[in-house]
């Protein structure tokens, strides 16, 4: 069957998935659908995390203020040409033999079975608008000489961060107040256009809310530049195909064990990029590994954890997950979710990258043991956006034998 439409036609809906009757429940489902949760996992979970993250995170590490009172960019102001430097060092070790390129992007079409996406951020669908059955049929006419074009465009509701995205400083908060100190009110900026522009549902748009503070655009005009260091846990500690249990939860000591059994050093302001193994999982097919995305594994929120994040002044932590962390933690008692995009973004500027597909990589740094490279991208400049899909590029060195 052809996926073809016509351009008058654009599906903002999902067959699979009835959105309105998702969110209809309560309150504390709303906060489930924020991460990421189907309602038939709530039920496994206490029916509303009550942890008070205002108070768990009363005495913890704030960036506010520390490049300014009117800083968006959050810990991304860390990497500079220094950082830069060590990721190229990085791959031009004397004993590299060449270099291996790793691109982390799952497709954004979500066209392999099983991609992992949040239940309430689809992947996109595109159909093309022209293509050779268009002039077959008379819809449109060769440009001057023969030449031909094919085109295409989106026809559902595209979520910036229904695929391997990263998060902006101002996309996760408590309180009143979201990174740097900027009033919540500013995540809901009006904008306004003299030009209407025809929606997704047909009605012409001639406004839209968006993060007047702290968005993603101010990373994409920054890029993300530095030495990235693979921490493979799910190798490191896992089981069955080198990947960590479902509920699995990932401590500060283990991700220092990782390293130690690496034998790479973390530094000050590098990007590091945690593997569980979970997002192979989500493709296997496998029915007896449904995936559920309350129960990734993930880290865990220690006071221990967040000081040393801040001490190391990581500008992004990476993973393979939907959230990086675990989604609902319990803390002295009492079930929390996801503490950790309260701790680090808000307080420290510092997003998580997310849907990271680490396979490919890891399978090399396995094989000859360098965990560290260059890491460089940028997100998808869109203005006001909560976060932004990004193709990360790995530029590692090559210690087997030597190619031409």
């Amino acid at each position: 069957m052809s996926e073809r439409k016509s351009e008058s036609t654009c599906d903002c809906t999902n067959s699979d998935f009835d959105r309105r009757e998702f969110l209809r429940e309560s309150g504390a489902l709303l906060a489930f659908a924020a991460a990421g949760v189907a309602p038939s996992e709530v039920a496994a979970q206490s029916d509303q995390p009550e942890g008070d993250l205002e108070a768990l995170l009363e005495d913890a590490p704030r960036n506010w203020g520390r490049w300014g009172d009117d800083d968006e960019l959050g810990a991304f102001n860390f990497l500079g040409s220094e950082e830069a430097l060590a990721g190229m060092e990085a791959v031009t070790r004397d004993e590299a033999t060449g270099a291996e390129t790793f691109t982390l992007q799952l497709s954004m079409t979500g066209e392999v079975a099983n991609d992992p996406i949040f239940p309430t951020r689809t992947v996109a669908r595109r159909t093309n608008t022209q293509d050779e059955q268009s002039y077959e049929e008379g819809e449109a006419e060769p440009s001057a000489g023969g030449l031909k074009f094919t085109d295409d465009r989106f026809v559902n509701q595209l979520y910036t961060q229904g695929t391997t995205h990263v998060d902006a400083p101002g996309h996760a908060w408590y309180g009143d107040q979201i990174y740097n100190g900027f009033d919540a009110s500013t995540t809901a900026a009006t904008k306004e256009f003299d030009e209407p522009l025809e929606s997704c549902g047909g009605d012409p748009v001639d406004e839209t809310r968006g993060m007047g503070r702290a968005d993603i655009s101010h990373v994409a005009d920054h890029g993300i530049v530095g030495r990235g260091v693979l921490l493979d846990v799910g190798r490191a500690m896992g089981g069955e195909n080198d990947r960590l249990e479902p509920n699995a939860c990932i401590s500060l000591s283990d991700l220092r064990r990782t390293a130690y059994q690496q034998d790479v050093v973390l530094r000050k302001r590098d990007v590091p990029l945690v593997r569980t193994g979970s997002a192979a999982r989500v493709r296997d097919d496998d029915p007896e590994h449904e995936w559920a995305p309350l129960e990734e594994p993930g880290l865990c929120y220690s006071e221990d954890l967040v000081e040393w994040v801040h001490e190391m002044e990581f500008p992004v932590v990476g993973g393979d997950t939907l959230s990086v962390e675990k989604n609902v933690q319990t803390i002295d008692g009492e079930e929390y979710l996801v503490p950790l995009h309260g701790a680090f973004h808000r307080n420290l500027g510092v997003p998580f990258a997310e849907v990271l597909w680490l396979e490919d990589l890891a399978e090399s740094c396995a094989s000859d043991g360098v965990y560290d490279f260059l890491f460089a991208g940028a997100p998808l400049n869109i203005e006001r956006a909560t976060g932004a899909p990004i193709n990360p590029v790995v530029v590692k060195a090559s210690m087997g034998e030597e190619s031409n």
